[in-house]
């Protein structure tokens, strides 16, 4: 069995093992964490001082070394099967457009121990099928196999520091950094399935625009988005300062689809994605579930079939809901002339006038396990707004919004609360004594079949846990 990572040690009660156990486990997962805290996260060999301009050898089967001193200027194109890319360290840099692409339908492509710097980043190309089932499920059936990013420092990323094409299978993202990027940090493209991404550090991205220019409201980006791709694995990362929230689940509303040729309709959900043993702080929201189900989508020029009778007044949010938080500062509540979202408490105001009405289409993120995961310094910890997701034995760390459950114009306009949510098992440490509800919203008639079984407030505390482990 492997070690357990110092947040799984605190929080992974579905062992049910004896309490003896359990702390024999969580020591030796502490003493092996501390010594691997130095080379968990990035490039494992160290960059001198100063670097000379080399040229790339050509990328063919088997292993290529890059050298350690060096800096690469040009694209990294892989294109055949059976490949180790061992940078050793260097850096590769200065070009807006992708580093390092990996072409669609190769096996066992690994990519390790690389420093990208002001590039567009890693490109994991998928392929583009029809929209019909056969052949999405060829368009997985052709997917790259065995791809794994390793041990890799993203910095300063143009565009998406790791981007996963649609219909890419089992790729695996880990033991990396990927901050400070103008987009998000990593990206899984809808119609994706059971890739991992696992120990990675995700830290500072989305906060600029490409041409440098601050991101406010809903153009600020999450460190990681998970648009229509299903069944991953996504755990032991730290996702830290990432300009709007940590995991964004949502399925896109087939946006742009009259002006960009490449659009596609997205038919599959962020559903059945397992989030477990994960640090979300210094953000506003550490996961959002389903996060544009309420949003203004007037500028996305969405393909979808909207089940609204677009567009939707305002009066909503003018009306006696009670309100959470994360409500009042992404706009809802005390901003409703702005498009929902475009509040930012560190750029100036006003923005710029909206009008009176939203153009809502319904998001899909279902059958989510959020699982042992500790929350810190936030607005929001985890925001809900779909049906059949579990929170459980999760920890809590301040008080905050710490769940937000509820799905306004969803449940008033189409009848349809949010359904099935579990809640269970929760920890919690709160300066002020309250307990995980009364941090908590559940917003009254838009929740349905809501199990929560939370311990007593006396047995719900961390004990001697007052923070999140360091990572």
């Amino acid at each position: 069995m492997p070690a357990l990572s110092m947040i799984e040690c605190f929080f992974r009660p579905v062992l049910r093992l004896s309490a003896c156990v359990v702390l024999l486990l969580c020591l030796s997962g502490h003493a092996q964490a501390d010594d691997q805290v130095e080379t968990t996260f990035g490039a494992l060999t160290g960059a001198p001082a100063e670097l000379r301009d080399c040229e790339l050898s050509e990328i063919g089967s088997g292993t290529v070394f890059l050298e350690n001193g060096c800096r690469y200027r040009r694209s990294i194109t892989i294109e055949q099967s059976d490949v180790v890319l061992d940078c050793r360290g260097a850096t590769i840099t200065g070009m807006h457009r992708r580093g390092i692409v990996i072409r669609p339908g190769l096996r066992n492509v690994t990519i390790r121990d690389c420093r990208l710097h002001d590039t567009g980043g890693i490109l994991i190309e998928g392929q583009t099928p029809e929209d019909d089932a056969p052949a999405r499920d060829a368009a997985r059936a052709a997917s790259s196999s065995g791809v794994v990013l390793e041990h890799l420092t993203i910095t300063e990323s143009y565009m998406t520091g790791v981007f996963v094409d649609h219909y890419v299978v089992g790729a695996t993202i880990r033991n990396s950094i990927v901050a400070d990027g103008h987009h998000v940090g990593i990206y899984l493209e809808h119609g994706s399935q059971k890739n991992t991404v696992s120990g990675n550090l995700i830290r500072n991205n989305g906060l600029f625009t490409n041409q440098g220019i601050r991101r406010i409201g809903p153009t600020r980006r999450e460190g990681l988005s998970v648009d229509g791709s299903a069944f991953n694995l996504i755990e032991n990362n730290v996702f830290d300062s990432n300009a709007f929230g940590g995991i964004f689940h949502y399925k896109n509303c087939w946006e742009f689809h009259t002006t960009n040729p490449e659009s596609r309709p997205r038919l599959q959900g962020s559903d059945g994605n397992v989030i477990r043993g994960n640090i979300f702080k210094n953000m506003d929201i550490g996961i959002w579930v389903a996060s544009r189900q309420a949003r203004d989508l007037v500028m996305w020029d969405c393909g979808d079939e909207s089940p609204y009778e677009n567009p939707v007044s305002l009066e909503l949010m003018m009306g006696d809901r009670s309100w959470g938080k994360s409500d009042e500062f992404l706009g809802y509540r005390f901003n409703p002339e702005l498009i929902a979202g475009f509040v930012d408490k560190r750029a100036l105001s006003p923005r710029w006038p909206f009008p009176m009405k939203l153009r809502l289409f319904e998001d899909f993120a279902k059958d989510n396990l959020y699982q042992g995961n500790c929350f810190e310094n936030l607005q929001t910890g985890i925001r809900i707004e779909d049906d059949g997701n579990v929170v459980e034995d999760n920890f809590f760390v301040g008080d905050f919004e710490y769940l937000y459950l509820g799905s306004p114009f969803r449940a008033k306009y189409l009848n349809r609360p949010v359904v099935g949510t579990v809640i269970e098992n929760n920890r919690i440490y709160s300066p002020s004594g309250r307990d995980f509800l009364q941090n908590s919203f559940l917003a009254k008639g838009e929740h349905n079949q809501t199990v929560i079984l939370q311990p007593k407030p006396s047995e719900a505390g961390a004990g001697a846990e007052t923070s999140c482990p360091s990572g």
